[in-house]
């Protein structure tokens, strides 16, 4: 399995590469100030399932829907994964100023709920002074399963770090430090084994984006953890095409991870992509603007 995974997928970005070559004459952009800004970095709020360095500008309400299904490579007998037990984010981000939003999320596994914020350091301009995207995230999840956890116990928090260079219109790349915390871990004890859990996993976040048109665009993530972590965990990789028809942006992907908030996807992960075990998922960006801003 993991020869013919290996294969495929240098094979679809090989041929992409050749498409993203062959569109380029079809994605006119008009000329702007040559010390502006660097804008469309990324196009939505979220990588895959990781976050990226855009940020709402003030006024904006980003609508995000979420979804990861079952395994796909089970077959039909679950309709490729879209039976299975799939996790479903509900969330909203609102644009505070042109460089701060703050959002909320609930999720189905362990009804997880969140409360989050992004905050925008550093804008790449095109001069390159600076030449990069700088954001700081942070988030707060609390779980509401009856579980027979109180208080803090029920917490979970991610911080971290995008720092983001496009090269060009048609490729991105973002290096993402995390950090990632809960109160309370699991020991689970069976068929011999003791599989504990990590309070605290730090992990780098790798997401690089080729546009191949004024639509679409090809985004890769991968987040390994660094140093110590769960018993029986692996590092999350997921492959998705984002496309953008002016209102939406909506993200179709294959992900190891059913998780949808980060300090979950680094410390909970414990399926690997060239195994075979990826799902189907998506996301819907929708953008309302209420006001504010200009």
């Amino acid at each position: 399995m993991r020869p013919f995974l290996l294969r495929m997928i240098f094979a679809m970005v090989v041929a992409l590469g050749f498409s993203a070559e062959a569109g380029r004459a079809q994605m006119p952009r008009e000329r702007v100030d040559p010390g502006g800004p660097v804008e469309e970095v990324f196009w939505a709020p979220s990588a895959i399932l990781g976050s990226s360095v855009y940020n709402l500008p003030q006024g904006n309400l980003n609508v995000t829907i979420m979804h990861a299904f079952g395994i796909v490579t089970n077959g039909v007998r679950d309709l490729f994964g879209l039976d299975g037990a799939a996790n479903i984010r509900f969330g909203a981000d609102y644009g505070v100023h042109d460089r701060l939003s703050i959002g909320v999320g609930r999720s189905r596994f362990d009804k997880l709920y969140d409360v989050r914020f992004k905050a925008k350091l550093l804008r790449q301009m095109k001069d390159n002074t600076p030449p990069v995207d700088v954001a700081l995230k942070g988030d707060v999840g609390i779980m509401t399963v009856e579980n027979g956890f109180d208080g803090a116990d029920r917490l979970s928090y991610l911080a971290s770090l995008m720092i983001a260079r496009a090269f060009g219109e048609r490729a991105s790349l973002q290096v993402t430090p995390m950090f990632s915390h809960f109160n309370t871990v699991f020991i689970e004890r069976g068929s011999g084994r003791i599989l504990e859990e990590e309070n605290d996993h730090v992990a780098l976040g790798l997401t690089g984006r080729v546009v191949l048109n004024r639509r679409l665009a090809l985004q890769v993530e991968y987040m390994p953890v660094l140093g110590a972590r769960s018993d029986g965990t692996t590092n999350a990789l997921s492959v998705g095409l984002d496309i953008e028809t002016g209102g939406h942006v909506f993200q179709l992907f294959f992900t190891t991870s059913p998780w949808l908030t980060e300090q979950h996807v680094i410390a909970r992960n414990d399926d690997d992509f060239f195994d075979g075990d990826f799902r189907f998922g998506f996301n819907v960006n929708r953008v309302f603007r209420l006001g504010g801003g200009e």
